[in-house]
């Protein structure tokens, strides 16, 4: 809904950046969107690791209910490169693409792989291709991602040459061979195309971190996509997105729980607790009509509250 900006509800729509940042289990790897995108059933791990997650996501909305909310990064007014370059862009980013269209490969993609990707429950296929692509510019970036990838690995760039990580190494006919792109094929080999669909294996997410600083993936939220962002040490985030809102024009909104799973109605709810006005000013978001279902009301009224945040809608 938000490919070119928030739907026009009749009133001013706000925008919204939200993100959460919280432990990470491969074994137990927690709900994705639900309906939407579930995870590939993952092989078992002798000793999973204790990893980290950030996810970023967004929604435009006319007020604190959320009701009418479009839900996904680029609701937010940033796009999912800009997320990535404000974060990494000193590092190299290697773009992979397990389902590419053959027609839109990008200039710059390597190990190109043109596959018959058959469909379960008849004999339906259609030709795809997977290929990789070595980013070192944020135009790179943005054209890798909107020609289909959706798993990318962070590696140190050129000016820190003692943690140098590995990128993937090509053979005579120009295709990937490398532990890396193993990892990858066994993140992203296995998919499911029913509904809703399974496109990650949690326990390949370990397995890849082995040769990358960070394993970041294209994750499904309501109406666009939304991004993760995997790592063995926790990353702090906070200053980088309350300056990408800021830039955007849009209202910063930390999360307790991933935003591709809470509801938005909560946390602005929890926002506007610690919303100073002397200092920011009055709250961007005005409250829903009189009568209007929302976070602040519903708990007001004695409804049950789960505790959890999670999405209903």
């Amino acid at each position: 809904m938000c490919e070119g900006g928030p739907r026009d509800t009749g009133g001013p729509m706000i925008r919204a950046i939200g993100w959460s940042n919280d432990p990470f289990s491969p074994a137990e790897p927690g709900r994705l969107c639900r309906g939407r995108e579930r995870w590939i059933e993952s092989f078992q791990l002798d000793d999973p690791p204790e990893l980290h997650r950030v996810v970023v996501s967004g929604a435009a909305f006319t007020d604190d209910s959320a009701r009418d909310a479009d839900r996904g990064l680029s609701c937010s007014g940033v796009e999912l490169h800009q997320v990535i370059d404000a974060l990494f862009g000193d590092d190299i980013v290697v773009a992979w693409c397990e389902e590419g269209h053959p027609l839109q490969i990008p200039d710059g993609a390597i190990g190109v792989e043109e596959y018959d990707l058959r469909r379960p429950g008849g004999p339906l296929f259609r030709w795809t291709v997977r290929w990789l692509m070595v980013c070192e510019t944020v135009e790179q970036l943005q054209a890798a991602l909107a020609a289909g990838a959706e798993c990318l690995t962070v590696h140190p760039g050129p000016d820190d040459e003692e943690a140098a990580g590995e990128l993937p190494a090509l053979d005579d006919d120009g295709q990937p061979v490398s532990a890396l792109r193993d990892a990858i094929f066994l993140l992203t080999g296995s998919r499911h195309h029913g509904q809703p669909v399974r496109r990650f294996q949690p326990g390949a997410i370990a397995v890849a971190l082995d040769h990358c600083d960070v394993l970041v993936l294209v994750h499904q939220d309501k109406h666009t996509p939304c991004l993760a962002i995997y790592s063995e040490d926790p990353i702090d985030v906070d200053d980088v997105m309350v300056d990408l809102a800021r830039a955007a024009g849009a209202l910063a909104v930390p999360f307790a729980i991933p935003p591709m799973l809470a509801r938005w109605d909560r946390a602005l709810w929890e926002l506007r607790q610690d919303w100073d006005e002397d200092k920011d000013g009055e709250f961007p978001v005005p409250p829903a009509p009189e009568g209007s279902w929302g976070w602040g009301r519903r708990r007001k009224k004695g409804r049950r509250d789960d505790g959890d945040g999670y999405d209903e809608e």
